[in-house]
């Protein structure tokens, strides 16, 4: 099971606005920002009070690369569900993929289940709980005493030998994707929420069970692994106590600074830079080696243009013939288009998602 979140944050709440975590409108009300991590709300019964399963990647900021929320994200969500902040959540309805996803969910658990020769539940009503740490809910629980499991085709033992000896439960997690099939499923497709999952339950083992583009059903058998479950405890241990303040992550790209210090007070002093030094020479050199890199090229684009002249389509092969660059000139179109009055727009305020280095720091001559 997967989760995701609309939060948005009203400037009548001193600690939310004074937390600075998303853009605002300028008239004081919240303007909302879709956060996805690719999954769906359907049947989810764990509290937003807690960190659970399906946050777990984003707890050990290894969530998808483009889809994921971020450690910030679910912090202002656990912020909202603890009424220390006044945010607005709103569940994200679904799509097409999540659909599916929910659709074939009891089907991937009971082929899984007869792969492996075990009964499962799958009306798993029950919420499974590790402290006040984690809250989880489990898509099956294999009924299982001890169980000889060889590798094999479609069935991976994730721990590297042929058979694994399997005692008691084991907890069975769901995933459908589009992406193409791998041995290891990456961190944010099961490995950290199955950790979470048999913690919980107080499973020795779990699988998670992937349908490849809905045509490969493949297994992959875990057993519990101490030293990924420290890193959990950990990382919650920390999680919690940020919640105080808030003591925000650093962020991991622009839009999550932009979401998490959303609007800047210029009343305030610069910041001196001094204890990232050398993150912010490496920004400098960066930005004037692009600079130069765009101008050179722009330098040269005009020679190449005038040996294609009319001609869109260029290439270069190397001396062995095979085709080293294809380059392309084409010709915009643009089709007529009656006169229009572009509507008024209310004023808002919203960070950038990029920082700006005024030109004269960027010269050859600095």
């Amino acid at each position: 099971m997967n989760a995701s979140a609309l939060i948005a944050i009203d400037t009548n709440n001193p600690r939310a606005a004074s937390s600075k975590r998303l853009a605002l409108k300028d008239d004081g009300n919240v303007k909302p920002v879709l956060i996805y991590d690719g999954g769906s709300m359907v049947g989810k019964l764990t509290t937003d009070k807690k960190l659970s399963g399906s946050f777990a990647p984003v707890l050990m900021n290894q969530s998808h690369p483009t889809y994921g929320m971020s450690r910030n994200d679910l912090l202002a969500r656990v912020l909202n569900a603890r009424g220390q902040g006044n945010y607005e959540v709103q569940e994200f309805s679904g799509n097409e993929a999540a659909d599916f996803g929910n659709e074939f969910e009891p089907t991937i658990l009971r082929k899984a289940a007869e792969r492996l020769g075990l009964d499962v539940d799958t009306e798993v009503s029950e919420v499974y709980h590790y402290g006040e740490l984690f809250s989880v809910s489990l898509d099956g629980i294999l009924k299982n005493t001890a169980l000889a499991l060889q590798a094999q085709d479609g069935i991976y033992l994730m721990n590297g030998a042929q058979t694994v000896i399997l005692e008691g439960d084991g907890v069975l997690e769901s995933k459908l994707t589009s992406a193409p099939f791998t041995e290891v499923p990456p961190p944010y497709r099961g490995p950290w929420q199955l950790q979470m999952q048999m913690m919980c339950y107080g499973a020795k083992w779990g699988v998670i069970a992937t349908l490849y583009q809905g045509v490969r059903l493949v297994l992959n058998v875990y057993e519990a692994d101490p030293g990924m479950q420290a890193q959990l405890i950990e990382a919650a241990e920390d999680f919690y106590d940020r919640l105080e303040g808030p003591d925000w992550y650093p962020a991991i790209d622009g839009a999550d600074a932009a979401r998490t210090w959303g609007r800047g007070e210029d009343d305030l002093p610069p910041v001196d830079l001094e204890p990232i030094s050398e993150t912010v020479m490496k920004y400098l050199d960066a930005r004037r080696a692009a600079k130069a890199a765009e101008a050179l090229a722009k330098a040269l684009e005009p020679e190449i243009m005038s040996q294609m002249a009319v001609h869109e389509k260029a290439f270069l092969k190397d001396e062995n013939g095979d085709t080293m660059v294809e380059i392309s000139w084409p010709t915009r179109s643009f089709k007529a288009q009656p006169e229009k009055i572009v509507p008024a727009k209310p004023a808002r305020f919203e960070r950038q998602k990029s920082i700006s280095v005024s030109a004269k720091w960027l010269g050859d001559d600095q």
